[in-house]
């Protein structure tokens, strides 16, 4: 868990950048459900989950919320309207 100040606004800053809004690190709840960004495969390349994929009852803490962020898993659907780079990358080739 984040303890100091410094350590905090540094998480707020990089959950920002991310796309969450600033007060996420102050209103977190215990549990979460994450929807995949991008797709996740298999050693073999074969797909596991697609887009959009729901993944229920993980933990909402800001911490482990920024390190899945960068993986491509979002406390929001993925969408048209979503910024992240696996949307925009994907809209880009429509």
């Amino acid at each position: 868990m984040v303890t100091g100040i410094t350590e905090r606004n540094k998480l707020k800053q990089e959950l920002s950048g991310l796309g969450y809004s600033m007060s996420y690190i102050d209103d977190w709840q215990p549990k979460t459900t994450l929807y995949r960004h991008k797709a996740s495969y298999n050693t073999d390349g074969s797909l596991c989950d697609e887009v959009g994929t729901a993944v229920r009852n993980v933990p909402g803490n800001p911490d482990y919320v920024r390190r899945k962020a960068k993986i491509g898993l979002f406390t929001w659907k993925p969408g048209e309207n979503c910024e992240c780079s696996w949307c925009s990358a994907t809209s880009d080739k429509k």
